[in-house]
């Protein structure tokens, strides 16, 4: 059953409960078997990775894929800094998996890409399983800035394996052990267990530092694996919260929020009080303006706050709230100087 042609006649598109499309099984005739093959893809990362679905914030990233992308950040690495897009699968046989093809965004030339990770298992005994990576460094992977795409060969080297209860495996595990998919197909115990997860993963490298990365398509074994958002899930990384107190002078404007510079800043709730009985617009807006009148549209919110009428203001958008241009900061001021007697406390994210 090694041929792609073949496995293609036996997997397709099906309706799942909710309308969500996930790929099914089908037997010779098309009609559907039990189950799925490839679920929906799920987003992780771990030590000072981020991860995140990204809308495209610049023309380089509409070139590919289907209008999301997953943002992996692999971050200062120390050996277990990471950021993966994890895609499970319906125990589909190590000798049956074939081909792979990703593609991803780089921005900028790093020591590793971004590669493929298979996660297998005995289909009877769950204590038996084992991870066989790909190496992030191998020959052949690409991993400069730009655009980059792998093609999956099994007859590639530069797989290793860790696992739990490999005894009968003819192949050693550990980093100084490589070996190709083929020869884990071919092995006496990996050739009889099954693939319960295929991840594609940016990291774990033992020092430096990897930018975001864009991973804008994946193909499994000749099938797309459609790449969004799933339900209670939005675009960007995690919500933050950032406090700022007022300096002397407090109209000149401070900057509050600077983004990755291929991020932009999405605003949820605002927070401002003041202890000065000196009357003064509170302003928070986008861009480096000298105030908030500099260019209107930039605006997010203003208010006038004393201790003798109105101390606070809190001003709530929810999960849609303003955004701003990529790489574009967000500036507070107030129109008074109140010296450090005012404070700004903003919750945002980045996507």
């Amino acid at each position: 059953m090694g041929n792609e042609t073949e496995l293609l006649r036996r997997y397709t598109y099906g309706e799942t409960l909710g309308g969500t499309k996930k790929i099914i099984r089908v037997d010779s005739q098309g009609r559907p078997e039990t189950g799925w093959l490839f679920g929906e893809p799920v987003l992780r990362s771990g030590g000072l990775g981020t991860v995140g679905w990204c809308k495209e914030n610049s023309a380089s990233q509409w070139q590919k894929g289907g209008g999301w992308t997953a943002n992996l950040y692999g971050g200062v690495q120390s050996g277990d800094d990471w950021a993966a897009v994890f895609i499970p699968v319906n125990e589909l046989p190590v000798t049956e998996f074939n081909t792979a093809k990703w593609s991803y965004l780089m921005t900028g030339t790093e020591t590793m890409g971004v590669n493929i990770v298979i996660w297998v298992h005995d289909p009877d005994d769950f204590d038996k399983r084992a991870e066989i990576t790909q190496l992030g460094g191998v020959a052949g992977l690409e991993k400069a800035a730009g655009w980059n795409a792998h093609e999956f060969d099994p007859t590639d080297a530069g797989m290793l394996f860790y696992g739990e209860n490999t005894t009968g495996t003819g192949l050693s595990a550990g980093a100084a052990n490589q070996y190709t998919w083929a020869q884990f197909q071919a092995d006496a115990l990996f050739s009889t267990w099954v693939i319960y997860r295929i991840s594609i993963e940016y990291g774990w490298e033992a020092s430096g530092t990897f930018d975001d990365v864009w991973v804008a398509e994946v193909k499994l074994n000749g099938v797309n694996i459609p790449l969004h958002p799933q339900i209670g899930e939005r675009a960007g990384g995690e919500t933050k919260t950032v406090f700022l107190a007022t300096v002397d002078n407090s109209t000149t404007k401070v900057t509050i929020i600077t983004p990755a510079a291929t991020k932009r800043v999405r605003i949820h709730s605002i927070f401002m009080n003041t202890a000065s009985s000196t009357a003064a617009q509170f302003e928070v807006y986008f861009h480096t303006g000298a105030n908030i009148t500099t260019t209107p549209a930039k605006a997010i919110a203003a208010c006038t706050l004393d201790t003798d009428t109105q101390a606070f203001e809190t001003v709530q958008f929810g999960a849609d709230g303003p955004i701003g241009a990529v790489g574009e900061v967000v500036s507070i001021r107030t129109s008074a100087n109140i010296t450090t007697t005012g404070n700004f406390t903003i919750v945002y994210h980045e996507e």
